[in-house]
């Protein structure tokens, strides 16, 4: 099979990163490869180079099965740059904040269909941290099997988490202000948006930040559909990438204002408006209905806009 085939994501990004060329930056920060197909994991920015500038940071594609998280960053991307190209506002918003992007963390996983990455870890379990809290047998993180589910490895930190760690240290650690969003899919029937811990059911240091995030959003868009909510209420979880990578900016800008976001689609309502997606591994975390997969390309849009100028006119909201 062509590896278009298997991945027809990889080749939107590269499609977007050539017709944006000039006003998207776009690297290669590295390769994962299992001896029968590689797949490069590229990385986005865009908007002030000045490395103090307020960053949104947007992520996909952490587990391979969860296409659509993937989907709504590049659909919201590819709106965003067409958009600057006659909406000249956004010329003065780029020039005093940056955008960056990894769309797909996991290209092995998507296209072998399957949670993990090529060595069957979970990436977002396979951090050194360890969870206190709500923790659920398995799904937690466990270090029994490869073969089962929410294996957190046992051969340190990921390539792929290697290379997200780097990223977020070349282009958001020396800002003082930041937002990241990262998109799953996979839980409840309600979108919801998490903020840590998910490796402790503590307060998060910057919780009244967050909240102030959540007034502004509600104040804003009143009838947005967001649960915003802590995520250990839910469950916790060993190894948390954006625990980890939160935890590595703090220790090396202590005054910093980052909020590490992730937005969990509620892909139950779809298997429960078309229960044969129960059947197939990809159904269970995406619309496979054409009308409910354009509903989510649009629902989107308004929040990662919205959290986008968040991040940049933080000193009007966050009160810091």
């Amino acid at each position: 099979m062509k590896t278009k085939e298997l991945l027809p994501e990889l080749f939107e990004v590269e499609e977007l990163a050539q017709k944006y060329n000039g006003l998207l930056k776009t690297e290669k920060l590295g390769e994962v490869s299992n001896g029968k197909y590689a797949f490069p994991i590229y990385g986005m920015s865009m908007g002030s180079t000045d490395p103090n500038a307020p960053v949104f940071g947007l992520f996909g594609g952490v587990h391979g099965l969860e296409r659509i998280g993937t989907h709504v960053l590049l659909s919201f991307m590819r709106t965003l740059l067409y958009r600057t190209q006659w909406e000249k506002d956004w010329e003065d918003f780029f020039s005093r904040c940056r955008l960056v992007a990894i769309p797909i963390i996991n290209p092995m996983g998507m296209a072998l269909v399957r949670r993990g990455n090529g060595n069957n870890v979970d990436l977002m379990r396979n951090s050194p941290l360890r969870a206190e809290g709500k923790l659920i047998p398995l799904v937690s993180g466990q270090q029994i099997s490869p073969s089962i589910p929410w294996y957190q490895g046992n051969n340190g930190i990921e390539l792929e988490n290697q290379l997200v760690d780097e990223f977020c240290k070349r282009y958001m650690f020396s800002s003082q202000r930041l937002i990241t969003l990262d998109i799953h899919s996979g839980f409840g029937f309600k979108d919801r948006l998490w903020y840590p811990w998910a490796t402790s059911s503590n307060p998060f240091p910057l919780e009244p930040q967050v909240l102030k995030l959540k007034e502004l959003l509600d104040e804003t868009h009143p009838f947005h559909v967001y649960k915003i909510e802590h995520q250990s209420l839910n469950y916790s979880n060993h190894g948390d990438l954006w625990d980890w990578i939160y935890q590595s900016y703090r220790t090396a800008n202590p005054t910093g204002l980052y909020l590490p976001l992730t937005l969990e689609l509620g892909s139950w309502l779809w298997v429960k408006k078309n229960i044969w997606q129960l059947f197939t591994w990809e159904g269970l975390f995406n619309p496979v209905k054409k009308h409910r997969y354009a509903r989510t390309m649009r629902r989107h849009n308004q929040l990662l806009e919205f959290l986008l100028k968040a991040s940049c006119y933080h000193e009007t909201w966050s009160g810091s």
